[in-house]
């Protein structure tokens, strides 16, 4: 670009954002480097020790030389992180739109309370809340690791596992250096840098060439999506990055452990670090869920999404670790196993990554980020800490201990590994299938004519068919483990005891599925199996917790989480086998809308102000309410009697109702193009069940603006011109009259119409009139016409009772104005609260009120200023004039006001403070007759199409992962307090 003085552009933030970033970088770099080698002296010194029985003071005067070379660097990498965070959240917050980030994640209307979720919607943003995360963690275990801590297990651990860390936050410093280097056409793109400003990452010359540039922005920000405008995405992802960055630390311990050849001792420390990292990831993929089923409208909390599923895979690993932890520390067995589980968990969420990053799963998954050009750094990523990882395993793996005598079949770390094992054909089976685009990409780049791989067409189907077999065998895994004992070398003995506990346990479980059986309606042998797995798991493990641990609590945290695992089965087969539509009615929508067999049996058209039953239900859509680019619907359930459904539907008795709620589904549009772009649901939450309510549709003409307007084009309209308070009987265009008659009961200055959004310098009028039908029925409308800088509007309203759609006229304000000209005022002396009867209308002087600000005229500071309050009564109504009386100096200046429907116009002649009088000047001009056009046939828009069901034992489903991550939770709260 030229050399521009720019105007209002702020490049603080850009100058120590960007300064952050690289020294972020370069940091990094520097602590992995000074860990490392205070790492390997160590190393060096251990071995010299052993060989020679004394210390190596030199060496480990070095060691302890780059360990606070490491600290100040690993401290300083951590300011630069908080700096880079703080540089982007005030241009956000402060809507500095010239900078990149800011201006395609918020806009002038987005609430603060939402400036969070866009901060991590992009990608730089993402990988920014990661790293703060392990630099939190990274500074905890530095914290607990000083001299004056007495914990010297961890103390012994801080230079390899920071080391490990520190490399890590490397390669997630480099995503967002944004550099370009290379020769000629051939640029590579090094990260992508959050803090440049827009005029560095657009070619927009026509823009950028002018110095006020700035200025001109607000209008065309983008903001945050609107499937992200909800309170979840402001907790949900931050939870879910702190446990996918909690999962580098068990990776870091297991590294750590193969570097130092410490093939054991690494595992008492990293235990409640994993069990802190199952727990956080757990919480951020439950909350996940429950923002899919609050804010989507998919109608469910999982939908089997690569997104999803690569989030919950490294879950499931590191759970699979956890149980080979528990084996190795009683046994010793299953250490390789648990090395390796703690690797690939820390491996899977790179590889997470790289599938959501890398604009690879686009076609396949809503949740994926778009390509920002960062893949082959991503795969760089990926492969690095694959080597890493493999080199250390694969090179340590015939010097890790394994005890000689394999585990008895009778014993619980037998039984916990082939759980382990089980878990991981899970994640063999869903990682496969999420990763189909990915081996796609891979066959076609080596031959862009081999055969791809076709993912299933029902996904969902086939998830639940390849998981259902995972969970009957973590179920009886769940429930039979937990009767059998560690180092199990007296079997015989315990024998009667397992026998008889599993079979009490069994019969319990086989009663109470038959019992459940009979509420959740499936007849499939495959779902009565898993029920009973579920149910099975629950009944032993309580056995356990009140029989064997005598009720103690603070131990049971494998017993919570494997109930919380049992009741997680019950909860999805309620949930997703009597999930039951009730929004049907085909006997009534056969006759109202074109639907489909599968709509018919799913949808209802609602009709606003209109009830209508549908099974067991009678629902009705009471109004809506529209607030800039959000528009809430108000619907009212009624639950009818069931001794009276059938009277009531065949009109022989009145219905009874034995409960009624109210929803708020809301729909959200685009603020720039006016066009539909989310529907959001409204769920009401009962002790066994859930109502979930969705608008599966809007009228046409309330989703898109270019359907209305081609709606709009095809009416035929009839122009006619009232008086206020005039009534005729319009004749259409065929020259008939219709069954109706208008009124013309005056303009509203101040109007509201749901698709009008007020702006400075605004010119509106509402017309409001009054429709006739027959005797009784009665229809107002207040269509809109706007002046808008040089353009004028109109907001027509339908009327749907009579199939008319009505608007005001264009030229509205040339009549309004002509009413002002050669206006003759007559003086009037009024009392306050004096009423006189002028021209057949009864005008009331009230008083007079300061005037602080006066539209169009500015005050001056020595300006003294009051207002008439004139009350004007009418037949047709009440309305309002405040002429304005202003003194600057010893210049009177009044201000005019009018009632343009009334034709008359207002200004203070004179005040009288000894009499208390005022002298009001009044011009009556008769009112111009008001333009307005009628089109009939036109097309309803006083209905939506709702969706509804009834989702019976969702509340099992929360507990059941609330109890599981309990468990987990407790568990590591009494790992800490051993220690």
């Amino acid at each position: 670009m030229p050399d521009i003085q720019y105007l209002n552009e702020n490049l603080l933030p850009r100058q120590l954002g960007h300064a952050a970033i690289i020294l972020s970088f370069v940091t990094a770099l520097l602590a992995t480097i000074a860990y490392f080698i205070a790492t390997q002296k160590d190393i060096h010194a251990s071995k010299i020790s052993s060989l020679e029985g004394q210390k190596d003071d030199i060496t480990e005067g070095v060691s302890a030389n780059w360990l606070r070379i490491g600290r100040w660097s690993f401290g300083v990498h951590s300011v630069a992180i908080w700096t880079i965070i703080a540089s982007i959240f005030y241009v956000m917050i402060n809507k500095r739109f010239e900078y990149f980030y800011a201006h395609s994640h918020v806009d002038t209307d987005l609430p603060f309370r939402y400036v969070f979720a866009a901060f991590w919607e992009g990608q730089e943003g993402s990988f920014l809340l990661w790293m703060f995360w392990h630099v939190a963690l990274g500074g905890f275990i530095i914290l607990q690791s000083r001299p004056f801590s007495t914990k010297n297990n961890i103390n012994t651990w801080e230079k390899p596992v920071i080391a490990t860390l520190c490399c890590v936050q490397v390669f997630l410093s480099s995503m967002i250096l944004g550099l370009h280097f290379g020769f000629g056409e051939h640029i590579i793109k090094w990260g992508s840098n959050p803090i440049l400003l827009l005029r560095e990452t657009m070619d927009a010359p026509m823009l950028f060439n002018k110095p006020d540039y700035v200025s001109k922005l607000a209008t065309s920000a983008k903001g945050l999506n609107p499937l992200l405008q909800n309170y979840w995405m402001t907790i949900h992802p931050p939870t879910l990055f702190l446990g996918f960055a909690s999962t580098t630390i068990p990776f870091c311990f297991a590294i750590a452990g193969l570097w130092t050849k410490k093939y054991t001792e690494w595992l008492k420390p990293a235990f409640k670090w994993s069990l802190f990292s199952a727990t956080i990831l757990g919480t951020g993929v439950l909350m996940g869920g429950a923002w899919a089923y609050e804010a989507l409208s998919f109608n469910g909390y999982w939908a089997w999404d690569p997104v999803e599923n690569m989030s919950l895979v490294p879950w499931i690993i590191l759970i699979a670790g956890i149980h080979t932890h528990l084996i190795t520390r009683a046994t010793g067995h299953s250490l390789k196993s648990t090395f390796l589980f703690y690797i690939l968990t820390f491996l899977f969420v790179l590889y997470s990554t790289f599938l959501t990053r890398s604009g690879i799963l686009g076609d396949t998954s809503v949740h994926a980020f778009t390509e920002l050009g960062l893949e082959w750094q991503l795969v760089l990523l990926q492969f690095f800490f694959i080597g890493l990882g493999a080199w250390f395993f694969i090179k340590n793996f015939k010097k890790i201990p394994t005890p000689p005598k394999e585990e008895s079949v009778a014993s619980r770390e037998f039984w916990l590994f082939i759980g382990s094992l089980v878990l991981m054909l899970s994640v063999v089976l869903m990682s496969f299938t999420t990763s189909i685009p990915v081996f796609n990409k891979i066959l076609t780049f080596f031959n862009p004519s081999a055969k791809t791989f076709t993912a299933p067409v029902d996904v969902i189907a086939h998830y639940n068919m390849t998981q259902l077999w995972i969970g009957v065998s973590m179920g009886l895994l769940s429930a039979i483990t937990q009767y059998l004992r560690f180092k199990e070398a007296n079997f015989p003995f315990w024998k009667s005891t397992f026998i008889r506990h599993t079979l009490v346990a069994s019969g319990i479980t086989l009663g109470l599925t038959f019992l459940s059986l009979s509420w959740i309606n499936t007849r499939d042998w495959q779902h009565g199996l898993l029920l009973f797995s579920g149910i099975f798991t629950v009944v032993s493990n309580l056995d356990y917790l009140f029989v064997f641990m005598k009720n103690n609590i603070k131990a049971a945290g494998s017993v919570f989480s494997h109930v919380g695992f049992g009741v997680l089965i019950v909860g999805i087969m309620a949930s997703g086998i009597n999930k039951r539509w009730i929004s049907s009615n085909r006997f009534v929508m056969e006759s109202m809308i074109d639907f489909s067999e599968e709509q018919f049996a799913k949808n209802v058209l609602l009709i606003k102000g209109a009830k209508l039953p549908m099974n067991g239900f009678v629902v009705s859509y009471d109004s809506d309410t529209s607030y800039l680019n959000r528009r809430d619907f108000t619907l009212t359930f009624r639950k009818m009697a069931e001794n009276t459904r059938e009277n009531a539907q065949t009109n022989k008795s009145p219905m009874a109702f034995t409960d009624s709620f109210v929803v708020h589904p809301y729909v959200l549009f685009d603020k720039k193009t006016g066009k539909l772009t989310t529907t959001n649901p409204d769920n009401r939450h009962f002790l066994t069940y859930d109502i979930f309510s969705y608008l599966a549709a809007l009228p046409p003409t309330e989703q898109d603006p270019k359907v209305a307007r081609q709606f709009e084009d095809s009416l035929h309209y009839h122009d006619m011109n009232l008086a206020v308070n005039e009534t005729i009987s319009p004749v259409n265009e065929n020259g008939k009259t219709p069954q109706y008659r208008v009124r013309l009961d005056g303009i509203n200055p101040t109007p509201k119409h749901h698709k009008y959004v007020a702006e400075h310098k605004d010119l509106a009028i509402g017309v409001k009139l009054t429709f006739f039908k027959g005797k009784d029925s009665v229809f107002t409308a207040e269509p809109l016409v706007l002046l808008r800088g040089e353009n004028i509007y109109q907001l027509p309203v339908t009327i749907n009772e009579l199939g008319i759609r009505v608007k005001g006229g264009t030229d509205i304000f040339d009549k309004l104005l002509e009413q002002r000209k050669d206006l003759i005022f007559k003086e009037y002396v009024f009392s306050q609260g004096q009423t006189q009867k002028i021209g057949g209308r009864d005008i009331t002087f009230q008083g007079v009120e300061a005037a602080t600000s006066i539209e169009n005229f500015p005050l001056e500071p020595n300006d003294l200023a009051f207002k008439a309050k004139i009350a004007v009564h009418t037949e047709g109504g009440d309305f309002e004039a405040k002429p304005v009386f202003v003194i600057r100096g010893n210049q009177p200046i009044p201000l005019k006001d009018n009632i343009a429907a009334l034709g008359l116009t207002f200004a203070i002649g004179k005040v009288n403070p000894q009499t208390k009088q005022m002298t009001i000047e009044i011009a009556q001009n008769p009112p111009s007759k008001l333009p307005i056009s009628i089109a009939e046939n036109a097309p309803r828009t006083d209905y939506v199409v709702l969706e509804a069901t009834v989702n019976p034992g969702i509340n099992f489903v929360w507990l059941g992962c609330i109890m599981m991550l309990f468990g987990l939770g407790l568990a590591m709260v009494n790992k800490i307090r051993n220690n």
